[in-house]
């Protein structure tokens, strides 16, 4: 087509800016329902600030492309019946698939980030543990679940989420160092074998984003999401964007200082961080060592965590081991401590805790004591530290996510619509 005179190129047009503001305004509307639905078109309104027409014409076109439907009509106590409408969670799903050191999680997740069917495909029949070998079971399991749990459905995507450093934005897992990993480019192994389009994501900042949409932080714009588990990381939530920095490196808190007890030395950083004492891997064997838990090679770190958590909670007229109660108090106060310096430095306006500390969470309050003793905020602070949402499903969920993401916020482009 032959170019007007006058007129400036690579300028938004008229009816380009037209279809950005629908897109913007349906995004609007969708996530005014995934926060507070089901809700009425009349709720959406006083939601979104939206005018009515309009929510009614965007309502009817999310309807279509069913992302939205309606529930039975509310009889009121005076007026017209309410209609709530409420996000469809079994037409529009993602894959999510994380890969972890003794196992491949897959499964379908639905827009209203329900998990709707998952898989585990075990390692330990593996002959090793590289990328190739990982990728083809789990290319070779996801074919077959498809087959069997799609049902019908449409299939927007998958998002794989892995731990270690991740950067994303290039498709390449730095470093995993249980994997034994390096430099792995994941998205070139299982592009064209998986559904598309495939987003690569690091596993707590997948949890970050699961919670952001779903769970503890839907009704804030900023928080940070800290893992306190076998994994140990931060994932830091800025105007409703997961922060990153340079080469994805942003969120590492395994070396911040937990303990000043000068018999814990970190073999990488020399200090009492967190790494050493905190992570479910060391409060374990701590717990061994002290013979609080029996010392059996069968029991990973999760069943030995669970066998001392046990062994603190009373049973029946008894009080609970009192060494197995003080390690999950001190690990809760070394957690606390770290968290303190977050506070202080990030300022966030909720904090929220995921991982394995959440098996004991009745030690919560001894944690939330101590970012309040030692943060300039105060004990204030203490109502601003709440415990993830989503627990053992956590993995699958926050996998897709990524993928589910670019629905909510690009609903008509993603769907093919513009």
């Amino acid at each position: 087509m032959e170019n007007r005179p006058g007129r400036p190129q690579g300028l938004v047009t008229a009816g380009q800016r037209a279809q950005l503001m629908r897109q913007g305004n349906a995004s609007a509307v969708l996530r005014a329902v995934l926060a507070h639905g089901p809700v009425s078109r009349a709720e959406i309104v006083r939601h979104t600030g939206l005018s009515a027409p309009s929510v009614t014409k965007l309502t009817a076109a999310l309807m279509e492309v069913e992302l939205l439907n309606e529930l039975a009509p509310v009889e009121p106590t005076q007026g017209r019946p309410r209609v709530p409408l409420r996000v469809d969670g079994d037409r529009i799903v993602a894959l999510g698939l994380h890969i972890g050191l003794l196992r491949t999680t897959f499964g379908l997740v639905g827009l209203d980030g329900s998990v709707i069917a998952e898989r585990e495909l075990p390692h330990h029949e593996l002959p090793d543990l590289s990328p190739a070998r990982i990728t083809e079971q789990a290319v070779q399991g996801v074919r077959t679940f498809l087959a069997e749990r799609l049902d019908g459905r449409r299939l927007v995507g998958t998002g794989v989420s892995i731990g270690g450093w991740v950067d994303g934005a290039r498709g390449l897992v730095v470093e995993h160092g249980p994997l034994g990993w390096r430099g792995v480019n994941l998205p070139a192994l299982l592009a064209d074998r998986l559904p598309g389009p495939l987003v690569l994501e690091q596993t707590v900042r997948a949890i970050a984003r699961a919670e952001l949409w779903f769970g503890a932080g839907r009704e804030v714009d900023d928080f940070v999401l800290v893992m306190i588990g076998n994994v140990l990381g931060a994932a830091l939530v800025v105007d409703r964007t997961v922060h990153r920095g340079p080469g994805a490196a942003a969120g590492a808190i395994e070396h911040l200082l937990a303990t000043d007890d000068p018999e814990v030395r970190c073999p990488v950083c020399g200090t009492g961080c967190l790494s050493a004492v905190a992570s479910d891997t060391a409060l374990v064997a701590r717990a061994r060592s002290l013979g609080v838990i029996p010392d059996d090679p069968a029991d990973g770190a999760a069943l030995a965590l669970e066998r001392l958590v046990a062994a603190a909670r009373p049973a029946g007229s008894g009080t609970g081991d009192e060494r197995a109660q003080e390690l999950l108090r001190t690990r809760a106060r070394q957690v606390g401590r770290a968290v303190a310096g977050l506070v202080d430095l990030i300022n966030p306006s909720r904090v929220v805790l995921a991982g394995g500390i959440l098996v004991a969470d009745e030690y919560l309050d001894e944690l939330r004591t101590e970012v309040g003793r030692r943060s300039h905020r105060g004990l204030a602070v203490a109502d601003d530290i709440v415990p993830a949402v989503f627990g053992a499903r956590t993995l699958v969920r926050s996998s897709a996510v990524p993928v589910l993401e670019r629905v909510i916020t690009e609903p008509f482009t993603a769907l093919g619509m513009l």
